[in-house]
């Protein structure tokens, strides 16, 4: 009866393991398509509604220029733009060599994703998110260039 659990996990895992890696392949077509179409069709550009209402920037902000610029292959401009899109990516990539890892095994306690990397992706979110709003608010200084003529001019006032 054990056995057949075993080869029942194993078989859940192996098509969970393709499952992951055809939905990254389609993830990053449509990325490309995205990223193709929004400069041909502007409408299709969603803003932010925290920095257009309080001219602040939320965690995700500048997401889609680090998407676009990691698809591009320019590292350095998406870290950048919001380094919590290549630290999830690492994080995803992480747990999928795990998966494999653990697949080639045959070891089925692959699932359990380690509570440091909970804690240290919700630390570099909140992190980034005051960090980059003290700076933008009191130092002036808005590496995106989006926010920073708003509070200029209230800091002039």
């Amino acid at each position: 009866m054990e056995e057949q659990d075993a080869a029942r996990k194993q078989r859940l895992l192996r098509w969970l393991l393709i499952g992951i890696a055809c939905g990254g392949v389609l993830l990053v077509g449509l990325c490309y398509l995205y990223f193709a179409l929004v400069p041909r069709f502007s409408f299709l550009s969603v803003g932010c509604p925290v920095k257009r209402v309080l001219h602040l920037y939320c965690p995700g902000c500048g997401g889609t220029r680090a998407v676009g610029a990691l698809l591009r292959g320019d590292l350095l401009t998406s870290v950048r733009s919001n380094p919590l899109v290549m630290w999830g990516l690492v994080l995803c990539v992480w747990q999928y060599i795990r998966m494999v890892r653990s697949y080639l095994r045959r070891d089925v306690e692959c699932f359990h994703i380690p509570t440091w990397s909970w804690i240290s992706l919700i630390v570099l979110i909140i992190g980034f998110f005051v960090v980059r709003n003290l700076l933008l608010v009191f130092v002036s200084y808005d590496y995106l260039g989006d926010n920073a003529a708003f509070w200029a001019f209230v800091w002039s006032r």
